[in-house]
């Protein structure tokens, strides 16, 4: 959900091969047309890299690479992405400046994944970035989003913040896919009332189905 007639939010899921499902949700600083253009080009590089079947954290690190090479405006991007191998439920992923996605676990818990501590893409063409994995159980959810989810303001300016997210997505572990996302966006809406959305809203759920998938 675009913040103006275009967003500069991205995100992309596709299979690198027959076992292994790629997702990434990203957040370009700035607004407008030229974070939609940044953000074109960097879901084209992660998709590039990505189908050569490289690691999560080589795919961030050879994308830094080509966006900090040539970025006269400055612009950098946070990137969360994942590789889930649909046999075993490993998800080896890399945290890009992202915020921390969340797993709605299949017997009703509610954990934030592990940060791996990286840094925005095209800012720092030489940082090193490291990957992490964690083992989903069958019906195991994973819940990615954008700052616009937990930056959403009330009249009084007050923030949904992470609290709010973490209170609006107990419970709904085992439940339709889009009723995540519908929940989700029906409580910042509710909370921000009348005031102007001022950020794009991304989110994305996965779900592993254990190894009959």
């Amino acid at each position: 959900y675009p913040a103006r007639e275009v967003g500069g939010d991205l995100y992309d899921f596709f299979f690198m091969d027959d076992t292994h499902l790629c997702f990434a949700v990203g957040d370009v600083s700035g607004k407008g047309v030229p974070a939609a253009f940044h953000m074109a080009i960097t879901k084209m590089l992660i998709k590039t890299k990505a189908t050569q079947g490289l690691s999560p954290e080589v795919i961030l690190k050879r994308v830094n690479e080509d966006l900090s090479l040539d970025n006269p405006t400055m612009m950098f991007v946070t990137v969360f992405l994942g590789v889930l191998d649909v046999r075993t439920g490993e998800l080896v992923y890399c945290n890009g400046g992202h915020l921390s996605p969340y797993i709605l676990r299949a017997d009703g818990r509610v954990d934030v994944l592990a940060t791996t501590e990286g840094m925005a893409l095209g800012v720092d063409e030489d940082f090193i970035y490291q990957s992490r994995s964690v083992t989903l159980q069958e019906k195991d959810t994973v819940f990615v989003y954008s700052d616009g989810v937990t930056e959403a303001a009330d009249a009084r300016h007050e923030l949904f913040g992470a609290h709010r997210l973490t209170a609006a997505l107990q419970g709904l572990s085992g439940l339709p896919l889009k009723t995540i996302t519908d929940s989700v966006l029906a409580a910042v809406k509710t909370f921000a009332g009348d005031e102007p959305q001022a950020d794009d809203i991304t989110m994305m759920v996965v779900r592993y189905h254990g190894e009959t998938f």
